[in-house]
């Protein structure tokens, strides 16, 4: 799944996401993926930071399983 798909399927479930590069940091881990909210009553809060955009998505799968949003494949 792209990191469009991603986003799209974390909109459809109440999830606010983002992606970004930061040039600024100098090439060490200038990816970050945030989400925030989800469909529970409790709120909650995800980060992840990588050196590529595809690490930086791999993390993030595995945060988002962690609170009960098993991205598909």
């Amino acid at each position: 799944m792209d990191v469009i798909a991603v986003l799209g399927w974390l909109l459809e479930r109440d999830v606010n996401a983002l992606i970004r590069v930061d040039a600024e940091r100098g090439g060490v881990r200038p990816w970050t993926f945030h989400a925030s909210g989800g469909p529970r009553s409790d709120r909650w809060a995800i980060r992840a930071d990588a050196d590529s955009a595809e690490e930086c998505l791999q993390q993030a799968r595995k945060a988002l399983k962690a609170h009960g949003l098993d991205l598909p494949e």
